[in-house]
């Protein structure tokens, strides 16, 4: 049900991320400070008219949008660690190469691990639970140094992880929830470890915190009045807690705004999602806006649910993994996730477990997010460039270079 190809080192590749080192900020107290005066009523562009800083915003929501496109809404991983420990057998789990994050997050992972002197063997899970555990089982028999796992909850693969553990192979992971959040009955955690992200290994805080500043610009584009459309993915527990913070703050950000949520899983992708969009949309013509997590939404169907049904709102994106969108004013904006500073901060994170650090006193490997629209961030081509030049910090600090 998956497939599975092998990947060698390749120490050819170089960072072409610009060099530019931003300052930790608390972007997200800078936005709820300021979003608190949104009461006023203004208007602003379409999503075909592809600006969402309009000359109509107030001062207050102009300040909450600038707080997203700011380059230091993005912080720096650690600087120091331990060089690379080299000639790993690694095995990487997609969340489903179908879905672009997920694409992203294990091409950078395995550009990282080359750095590292590391031969990785990619698995897709196509996103069902079923295939990490048999990825995680066929890793164990293949006697795999370790495994890079993304956005598989604890729960589903609660057996495999027990395996792991118990054949002494550490499985580290990004955006997936361990066994020991509540919402799982705060039972024992199996990961070896998860990403620090700006100082907490939790996920929870994290994309708590990014759907509230989602919600705080969700609020200043609608002016501070209006229906919005909330496109909710309800099976992965990381998703449910974007929604968290976007639902709890709009009620305080947005007290004159109306959210409609519509639900949907990623096992209904793409047909039965496509027709619970569509319907969401024909039955509130009148909604400002659009919003969802997840860009890779729109290849998947919801740019053609848009077209077909004449949705005029905003779209308000996710996590900008399908920039063209913005380009051609099919989407308004996108809060960006850096996926692939990310993926490198997990290699870094394995490497340290392989070099005898405990996973409890592993360091932040940066974090935050940056709001992109047509007139802000947004590169002529291609993806979007960091401004964080992580991909040096991690390379000087593998070579042995950093103390």
């Amino acid at each position: 049900m998956f497939t599975a190809h092998k990947r060698d080192a390749d120490t050819s590749l170089s960072s072409t991320r610009p060099s530019r080192r931003s300052t930790r900020i608390a972007t997200l107290a800078v936005a709820v400070v300021a979003v608190g005066l949104l009461s006023a009523c203004s208007t602003t562009s379409s999503a075909s008219e592809g600006s969402a800083a309009s000359s109509t915003l107030s001062a207050e929501q102009t300040q909450v949008l600038d707080s997203g496109y700011s380059a230091s809404s993005i912080n720096t991983p650690t600087t120091t660690g331990p060089a690379a420990v080299t000639g790993k057998s690694v095995w990487v789990i997609s969340c489903g190469e179908s879905f672009q994050g997920c694409a992203i997050m294990s091409a950078a992972f395995d550009n990282a691990a080359a750095k590292l002197g590391w031969k990785t063997n990619l698995i897709d899970s196509k996103a069902d639970p079923t295939n990490y555990s048999a990825a995680i089982n066929q890793a164990i028999a293949a006697k795999a140094d370790g495994i890079a796992l993304f956005a598989g909850d604890c729960p589903g693969i609660k057996t495999s992880l027990q395996s792991a553990q118990a054949a002494n192979i550490p499985v580290v992971q990004f955006s997936s929830v361990d066994c020991d959040d509540p919402g799982f009955g705060s039972e024992a955690p199996l990961f070896a470890a998860s990403l620090n992200i700006d100082g907490s290994n939790k996920l929870a805080d994290y994309y708590q915190a990014l759907g509230t500043a989602r919600a705080d610009y969700t609020a200043a584009l609608m002016g501070g009045s209006g229906k919005v459309i909330a496109l909710q993915e309800t099976s992965q527990r990381s998703q449910s807690y974007i929604t968290a913070g976007f639902t709890n703050e709009m009620a305080k950000a947005c007290p004159n705004c109306v959210v409609v949520p519509v639900t949907f899983t990623f096992a209904q992708l793409p047909t039965a999602a496509n027709q619970v969009w569509s319907s969401a949309m024909l039955k509130n013509p009148d909604a400002k806006a659009l919003e969802f997590n997840l860009d890779s939404l729109m290849p998947l169907g919801l740019q053609t649910d848009i077209q077909t049904t004449g949705f005029k709102g905003q779209i308000i994106g996710g996590e900008g993994t399908n920039l063209d969108s913005i380009r051609s004013g099919a989407q308004t904006t996108a809060t960006v996730v850096p996926y692939e500073m990310f993926s490198w901060g997990l290699a870094d994170t394995l490497n340290r477990l392989f070099a005898g650090e405990s996973a409890a006193s592993l360091p932040t490997e940066g974090g935050g997010w940056q709001l992109v629209d047509k007139t802000h961030n947004l590169p002529a081509s291609g993806p979007w460039q960091n401004p964080v030049d992580y991909q040096s910090i991690y390379e000087k600090i593998w070579s042995g270079q950093s103390k």
